[in-house]
């Protein structure tokens, strides 16, 4: 598919707010892009990360479009590159096996498709779908560790790898909310691959590296180890159960409660003790004790990051990743965390930029769209090479009488 000037256009379907995002690639041979429109707007009909309204998620895109529109004309917005989110979806080990076809008995492209078809062929439940295969290794004739396999003679490849499913009914509640809102849609990604695209370098992944992007009823989690995806998950709990405890443990309103976060929220990292106020009108002033406030979002954050640390265990690298944790998403611009995530995590810590725009790329809460973008920039085939589209496309003729 052409793109109509180089247009791109992409929405994070995120919990508390979709994201919209339209840019326009320089020319065919620059990668760099720049923002015609960004827009932001609440999110509702949808409940850690997944789409539990279809026609009230639905409209808050359909917002989003339209406000997209009015910015970015004269250009026209192109079908959307869409994320997919939530702890419904799970990795499982994939592993398959083929002859290697050729008469000179050299690796083809043919015979890496082949393979990592057949490595799809796993068993899941009967209410989930399977929405990618990524390779880490092939083995070739015994040979393992293999990437870059084309032209190797040999008898047999093999192929292991990690398969991404997701639970059928949301998969499905995302699709109609998003063509509900007028909109047709290019290609789905899931949500921490498309942020560890925007935040993650090449040689970060080679090393070993860990995206952890904290959204507002989410965690996301990618490990990337030799430039392949060795682990993914998605933690149901984020930067908005922090404001909720807080909300809690002062008893005040959840507005108040996320003011009180942004303002004071270096506090839980600092044990600070004394008697602080926040204005709520010119009348009005909020007097609550710090400590309370504390004891209640250290608690919380503390509890991701060692959920965080048991998905690392699960893949032995606690502790064990020279680029270490690279932080993302809204709840990351909570002040003080990544000197906390250091001394907890035992690991290098930064928080993750976009370098490829101008303009947001020190806004972490952008990481997802513009992950959408980015990939959705690149070469279309090497788009439909990672993409999911095609599984949920298929999964979608499934239910059609």
């Amino acid at each position: 598919m052409v793109r109509r000037k180089n247009i791109i256009t992409a929405f994070d379907v995120g919990s508390s707010s979709i994201k919209g995002l339209v840019a326009q690639k320089s020319s065919e041979q620059d990668d760099k892009l720049g923002v015609l429109a960004h827009f932001s707007f609440p999110s509702q009909g949808l409940r850690r990360g997944v789409v539990v309204n279809v026609d009230a998620c639905s409209e808050s895109i359909e917002k989003v479009g339209l406000k997209l529109k009015t910015v970015a004309k004269p250009y026209k917005l192109t079908d959307a590159f869409v994320n997919i989110n939530g702890s419904h979806m799970g990795g499982k080990e994939a592993y398959g096996a083929v002859a290697i076809s050729r008469a000179d008995q050299k690796v083809s492209q043919e015979d890496i498709e082949r393979v990592i078809e057949e490595a799809k062929n796993i068993n899941l439940p009967i209410n989930q779908e399977l929405l990618d295969m990524f390779p880490r290794e092939f083995i070739v004739d015994g040979e393992a560790g293999l990437t870059d396999i084309e032209g190797i003679k040999g008898i047999k490849l093999e192929v292991k790898g990690l398969a991404v499913s997701a639970f059928s009914l949301y998969i499905k509640k995302l699709m109609d909310a998003v063509t509900s809102a007028d909109l047709s849609i290019e290609e789905v990604f899931i949500s921490p691959i498309a942020a560890a695209r925007a935040v993650l370098s090449p040689r970060q992944k080679e090393l070993g590296v860990a995206m952890v992007d904290i959204g507002a009823e989410t965690t996301g989690i990618a490990v990337f180890e030799e430039k392949r995806l060795i682990h993914l998950a998605v933690l149901p709990v984020g930067s908005a159960n922090i404001t909720r405890d807080i909300a809690i443990a002062l008893q005040t309103d959840i507005d108040i409660a996320e003011e009180i976060k942004k303002k004071f929220g270096s506090f839980i990292f600092k044990n600070k003790r004394k008697k602080e106020k926040i204005k709520l009108s010119e009348e009005e002033v909020f007097e609550f004790d710090s400590q309370r406030m504390v004891k209640a979002g250290k608690a919380r954050v503390l509890e991701i990051l060692r959920l965080v640390e048991k998905e690392l265990k699960k893949i032995n690298k606690q502790k064990t990743l020279p680029a270490g944790i690279v932080l993302t998403g809204g709840g990351s611009n909570l002040v003080g965390l990544v000197d906390f995530c250091k001394n907890q995590l035992e690991l290098p810590v930064r928080k993750g930029v976009c370098k490829e725009f101008v303009g947001l790329e020190n806004d972490p809460s952008f990481s997802v769209v513009l992950g959408l973008a980015l990939l959705g920039s690149t070469d279309i085939e090497a788009v439909k090479t990672n993409s999911i589209f095609a599984s949920i496309l298929n999964f979608l003729k499934k239910l059609t009488p």
